[in-house]
């Protein structure tokens, strides 16, 4: 998943481990800060989230020890495995292909570890390196959160107004177009500007 700062990545990220956390099938591990120094640490890192029993010194070891976790889980266990990362551009090169040989344990006709990344749309450009041709096609599919337009933003506002217990929507049409102008459909800038404006009117004694 791509998208530019603040489009709501990590919103998202967070949804959908909230939703494979109702999933008694489903084991995840959600990473949201995956810039770790060597491979080691980060496989260090989801053996420990996905309390796998056993562990070594030994890198390749600890491989081997997460692949057959990951057997015994998926074939024995009959249960989906996911590993959802946030802030994917962070990832150096050594932990991108580290994930790509995760993502290669697989029988016939399963794959025995998903994994779903989330990161800036600068890392749509890294992964275009030839180094990563491989890793790239062994993603399923891509999406991108785009900025939102005009509607998207006053329902987006007005939703999390009434979230908030808000009664009577306190933007205008004219306030809302400034919002939307200014933060040309980002949503965190959005709500930034939003909350800065409610701060404004308050002290200002403005209803």
């Amino acid at each position: 998943m791509f998208g530019p700062v603040g489009t709501g990545k990590t919103t998202l990220a967070r949804e959908l481990a909230q939703r494979l956390e109702d999933n008694p099938s489903v084991g995840y591990v959600f990473i949201t800060n995956p810039n770790f120094p060597t491979p080691n640490q980060l496989l260090r890192a989801i053996n420990q989230e996905f309390e796998v029993p056993q562990t070594s010194n030994s890198y390749l070891d600890l491989l081997n020890i997460f692949k057959n976790f990951l057997i015994t889980q998926v074939l024995k266990d009959q249960k989906t495995l996911v590993l959802i990362i946030d802030e994917a551009q962070t990832l150096k090169a050594p932990l991108l292909e580290l994930l790509h040989e995760l993502m290669n344990y697989e029988s016939n006709d399963q794959k025995f570890l998903q994994v779903v990344l989330f990161a800036q749309e600068e890392f749509r450009t890294r992964l275009q390196h030839p180094q990563f041709r491989n890793l790239v096609n062994r993603a399923a599919m891509s999406s991108t959160l785009e900025n939102l337009f005009y509607a998207e933003s006053v329902t987006m506002l007005r939703h999390r107004w009434l979230i908030a217990g808000g009664k009577d929507f306190p933007f205008t049409d004219s306030a809302i177009e400034q919002l939307y102008t200014y933060s040309h459909g980002i949503p965190r800038t959005q709500v930034i500007l939003a909350d800065n404006a409610l701060l404004a009117a308050f002290v200002s004694g403005q209803t």
